[in-house]
């Protein structure tokens, strides 16, 4: 068999880096002290989440907020992402944000794992008004400190033009796609992640391995990050990519040939992707810290989340853009590993892909 496309890069943590901070202030002005402030909030999320290059909702959330609570508003954007406050804490050198926006339950798992479940707290539901209208099939923190915030789901993406839609797992092990698929490193990409959860999920422990090496000798390309691997899409390298189901979304606002973005899914399903918001243990600001959750949860602020960051509401009661009704792929079956699940099990995937995908066949 073929040596298989596998790229790898060094430790996915590569120090601390300094936190990146994007301000808004409301129409009052707020104020522009230190960490003791009553009138400023501090959030942190990914870099993507507030200042992507398409149109990234972290710059309108920041002026709306500001403005309907008269705060001043900082997003903090470290390179390192979640990685940055485990080290913070570890070293127990002060936490700033009083939230983190944009949590995966992998990442929670993570977090807990590596600061012994101390870096978040429990959230006080009574305070937020929009979370009744939240299903519950959006949680995933069984310790009640991550708030479901929007969803999306993993599909394959392809490009119509050029290769037919794979219906099936099983079809991407067909020669026509040997060399024509490209999935992220699940070691360090959430979609790359996402595919192999739902491969686990499709085919059991037992067999998913076997499924990988059969994929992987089909010359599947494994890349370091979700990026490269939608580069790769989008200059026409590789047909079809891990990706997300509503991807004709963001082609359909870029003005991008739909022909060429098609979704497909698998056994007619998508993995679920849940992102939720959680309160730091270090925080000082309890009541500003919730009023913000409920604020992320209000069905207009979901609409443009919706919309700005190509992804789902949580909220049943928001009202979708035209764009994402018309084009986003939900799917009605959408298998998910909640928190336990990814506790007890989530090392021993990793380490058992890992062995696959760096042998030889």
């Amino acid at each position: 068999m073929r040596r298989r496309t596998f790229l790898a890069s060094g430790g996915a943590v590569a120090g601390l880096g300094l936190a990146g901070c994007v301000t808004q202030e409301g129409d009052n002005g707020g104020t522009t002290g230190n960490g003791d402030d009553e009138d400023v909030l501090r959030v942190a999320a990914n870099t993507s989440f507030v200042d992507a290059p398409s149109d990234s909702p972290g710059e309108w959330i920041a002026e709306e907020f500001a403005d309907r609570y008269d705060v001043e508003f900082e997003w903090h954007t470290p390179e390192q992402e979640l990685n940055y406050y485990i080290e913070r804490h570890n070293e127990d050198v002060e936490i700033e944000p009083e939230l983190y926006l944009g949590l995966n339950p992998h990442e929670v798992v993570r977090a807990d794992g590596n600061t012994d479940g101390e870096l978040f707290v429990e959230t006080d539901d009574d305070a937020l008004e929009h979370l009744a209208n939240v299903d519950e099939e959006h949680y995933f923190d069984p310790q009640g400190r991550v708030i479901p915030t929007y969803r999306s789901f993993c599909a394959m993406v392809y490009d119509g033009r050029n290769v037919p839609e794979p219906e099936t797992f099983e079809d991407l092990l067909d020669p026509e796609y040997e060399g024509q698929i490209a999935v992220s490193n699940p070691q360090r990409g959430t979609t790359g992640l996402l595919f192999l959860l739902w491969t686990i999920d499709y085919f059991g422990e037992d067999e998913y391995l076997e499924y990988w090496e059969e994929l992987l000798d089909n010359d599947t390309r494994v890349l370091d990050s979700w990026s490269e691997v939608y580069a790769q899409f989008e200059e026409g390298e590789i047909p079809v990519v891990a990706s997300y189901a509503n991807d004709r979304v963001y082609a359909q606002r870029a003005g991008n040939d739909l022909e060429k973005h098609q979704v497909a899914l698998l056994n007619d399903q998508a993995y679920a992707n849940i992102a939720g918001m959680g309160r730091f243990a270090d925080g000082t600001n309890d009541e500003l810290a919730h009023e913000f959750m409920d604020f992320i949860l209000d069905p207009e602020v979901q609409a443009v989340i919706a919309e700005r960051n190509v992804t789902g509401p949580v909220n049943d009661e928001t009202e979708l853009p035209e764009v994402y009704e018309e084009y986003a792929e939900v799917p009605d079956d959408t298998p998910f590993f909640d928190y336990d699940d990814l506790e007890a099990n989530l090392d021993d995937w990793l380490g058992e892909w890992e062995q696959v995908a760096a042998g030889d066949h």
